[in-house]
């Protein structure tokens, strides 16, 4: 028996509601050579009724019922199950678009090991999130990509794993899966150690999946005490990825600009509804980041040529914690960063 060309690895936590568009985006594909492993991570609602429902006469699809353990566990549990020739994750909420399978491998090389493409951003503020480069195009060196990588990294398009697909063999020889003791940033530690080595690289300047946000639901929705902590240890992981590739030392201005976004990313987090913080206790967390050295260090340089990026560093600099917080209630309703 051939394997399937593609496996689908979805983590289900109670998605009801989303679970069945997300299968039938699958099984609506033209190519029809894939296994869809659904992985139900302790749901409390229907879901796993759902998905046997649906499931019931169809062989493809390969339903695992786990104790809720997380994400990247549930991720990590689908690749050990994988027996396509290449793997994507697909979130419960999330949908591929008509002929996306078609689209992902058309004229790919067998020694393939990389496919990255486009994305819709289905929310109140629809809009797509583009690739660098206007036209589709294919690496086939690690030095060539290498320096695309760069600008993906800046882009933040490099950071999810359902607008990428992976050639399965080279996840499990080189042991890549998610961390999970990560409660954020574990997708973007997933794929810089994917891109680490990659050499075969399949660019598709086409959005073929479509990313769904509801307005304070879902992870990204939820407020993290730990996120610039994380933030600050995965950009210590962007330096040390940039070293090794030695290009760290033309990009260190990008990536200085990208902790001051996460700084202001960060005192933007007060405004979700899911933070329980006071004032005060904003405040203090507002003093305490902008009294660290390395931030008085990145606010006093004036490389930076980006407008946002500038402003952002005036504002850190009046070391005025009301005004910073009032400065990133403005940010977060105009959805200036992220």
């Amino acid at each position: 028996m051939m394997p399937s060309l593609l496996t689908i690895i979805v983590p289900v936590y109670n998605a009801e509601k989303t679970i069945g568009r997300a299968i039938k985006s699958v099984l609506n594909q033209s190519l029809q050579n894939f296994e869809l492993i659904l992985i139900n991570d302790g749901s409390k609602d229907n879901s796993l009724q759902v998905m046997n429902k649906i499931a019931k006469d169809d062989s493809r699809i390969k339903i695992f019922d786990l104790p809720n353990s997380g994400v990247s566990n549930a991720r990590n549990y689908g690749l050990q199950q994988a027996k396509g020739l290449y793997t994507t994750f697909l979130d419960a909420d999330d949908y591929y678009v008509k002929n996306a399978f078609d689209e992902i491998f058309n004229d790919i090389s067998e020694e393939t090991q990389l496919i990255i493409f486009e994305y819709n951003v289905e929310s109140e503020y629809k809009s797509s999130r583009r690739l660098p480069n206007s036209e589709s195009t294919y690496f086939s060196n690690e030095k060539s990509f290498r320096c695309y990588a760069v600008s993906l990294i800046m882009n933040e398009m490099i950071n999810a794993p359902w607008n990428k697909v992976y050639l399965t063999t080279y996840l499990k020889e080189n042991q890549i899966v998610f961390d999970p003791t990560l409660n954020i940033g574990e997708d973007l530690k997933f794929n810089l150690t994917v891109i680490r080595e990659v050499s075969y690289v399949k660019i598709i300047n086409k959005a073929l999946v479509n990313y769904c946000v509801k307005k304070d639901e879902g992870l990204v929705s939820r407020f993290r005490i730990n996120r610039l902590e994380t933030r600050y240890k995965l950009i210590g992981e962007i330096k040390e990825l940039l070293t090794y590739w030695e290009l760290y030392t033309e990009n260190k201005l990008m990536v200085d600009q990208m902790l001051i976004r996460d700084i202001m990313g960060y005192f933007m987090d007060f405004y979700k509804t899911s933070c329980n913080l006071s004032y005060s206790e904003k405040l203090k967390q507002i003093n305490d980041v902008i009294n660290r050295n390395e931030v008085k260090e990145l606010t006093i340089k004036k490389q930076n040529k980006d407008i946002t990026t500038k402003l952002i560093k005036l504002i850190l600099r009046t070391n005025n914690s009301v005004f910073i917080l009032l400065s990133a209630k403005i940010f977060n309703k105009r959805r200036a960063i992220r």
